[in-house]
């Protein structure tokens, strides 16, 4: 028969190591029991990284549908890229209500459209809106202006006078002035109807004294000769 103190002694390191094995079981999830590395030797999952060609869309797609094909078609070509990247920028609905808010008779330019090769790329193709207190010539109430340049690739002016910058301002009319920069090189012709299709879009949703008269793209920048741009 064992002594009394042996079998004390024996109880209670089975009773320790009965609570050492159910302590573990309950954090195992958690610290892993018995080592702070995985036993099998596989590695952690990581975040995947975002491939090349994330956010890309055709370039028919870009800028909301303003892209007809035959403007894609320009863009693409010679070496142009197939698939674009749109830059994060305000509805239609967000631009138009800023400009109708805006009390200034020349504001901030809005974004319209940006593209990028990718994302945080370079620039391809940019439409803004501003307000400018030059108004179409000739009493026209649009004016398209062909300029040379990536930079300015080309100005369309609308006049929409909307009543705030003649209330607050100096009591003259006021002009929208979309305005483009091109790094695909489209044709003159291109810009006119990426602009014009625009200012339809923006006017319209604004509360215009006279609604505007766009004139025909082909009018103001004829089509280019097939091979010429």
């Amino acid at each position: 028969m064992e002594p009394t103190g042996e079998i004390v002694l024996r109880n209670f390191r089975l009773t320790l190591g009965r609570l050492a094995a159910l302590a573990c079981t309950s954090v195992i999830a958690v610290t892993g029991c018995g080592g702070g590395d995985d036993e099998s030797g596989s590695p952690k999952p990581t975040a995947a990284k975002p491939t090349a060609g994330a956010g890309l869309v055709p370039v028919a797609q870009a800028c909301g549908g303003l892209f007809d094909e035959a403007i894609a078609k320009e863009a693409r070509e010679p070496n142009g890229p197939s698939k674009v990247y749109p830059v994060k920028t305000k509805s239609t609905d967000e631009v138009a209500k800023a400009l109708d808010q805006e009390s200034t008779r020349r504001s901030t330019p809005e974004d319209l459209c940006t593209l990028t090769d990718k994302a945080d790329g370079k620039e391809l193709l940019a439409i803004t809106v501003a307000w400018t207190p030059h108004s179409p010539p000739s009493g026209r109430s649009v004016h398209y202006t062909t300029t040379v340049g990536p930079e300015d690739a080309g100005r369309l002016l609308v006049a929409c006078d909307v009543g705030s910058g003649g209330a607050e301002g100096s009591g003259e009319d006021r002009s929208l002035e979309f305005a483009m920069r091109d790094y695909f090189t489209v044709s003159d012709h291109s810009h006119a109807k990426l602009l014009i299709a625009s200012a339809k879009q923006i006017t319209s949703k604004l509360d215009c004294r006279e609604a505007p008269e766009y004139p025909d793209p082909k009018v103001v920048a004829p089509p280019p000769k097939r091979g010429l741009r």
